[in-house]
């Protein structure tokens, strides 16, 4: 473990393992928190099995644009656009409560949240060498189980009493997850692994 901090690889680890840390904090929020919220507005819809398939669906194109992308413009890039437009999913629920604009940006966060997560799925292990990759991989998932972990604390008292502040968080959390991808000194695409 101690390799995954030495002085050639700390500032990689630590940037991945932040991003890693915010990105399964805002998900949670948004998969978990958001509908209960939402489901108490007047969206009791959005728990039920046709709209589950749904945003399972929209999921797929985003899967596969991410994958294009990881290989067209680069790990770094694609991740980074994807965090964003998750971002921009957040806030789009500050703008009103309409149905359409619930259910569109449900769909954009979908896409673009599971886009992320295959992003991220390609470029953590190939940023270390073949003999940390499964150490590296193995402790930004259970960084990742953390943040997890810890989204109950965070958003789930924000989300119930300052719906809009929570919605800047999760958006927050997503631009600091963007900004530490960019932090991570170095783009695996066409780079040969170590």
């Amino acid at each position: 473990m101690s390799a995954l901090f030495s002085s050639t690889l700390r500032r990689r680890s630590l940037a991945l393992y932040v991003a890693w840390a915010l990105i399964s904090i805002a998900y949670y929020g948004v998969f978990v928190y958001l509908p209960v919220k939402l489901g108490t507005e007047g969206f009791g819809f959005m728990r039920g099995q046709i709209f589950l398939i749904l945003l399972a669906l929209v999921q797929l194109p985003g899967y596969a644009l991410s994958a294009y992308g990881v290989e067209r413009w680069g790990r770094k890039p694609t991740l980074v656009g994807f965090l964003l437009l998750s971002a921009i999913g957040c806030m789009l629920y500050s703008l009103g409560n309409q149905p359409a604009l619930v259910i569109g940006s449900t769909l954009l966060l979908s896409f673009s949240l599971l886009g992320t997560w295959a992003a991220l799925y390609a470029f953590t292990p190939e940023v270390y060498p073949t003999d940390l990759r499964a150490s590296g991989m193995g402790t930004a998932g259970a960084v990742a189980r953390f943040g997890g972990l810890f989204a109950p604390a965070i958003i789930a008292p924000v989300m119930a009493s300052h719906f809009t502040l929570s919605l800047v968080m999760l958006s927050s959390f997503l631009v600091a997850g963007a900004l530490a991808i960019l932090c991570v000194d170095v783009e695996s695409r066409n780079r040969a692994l170590e």
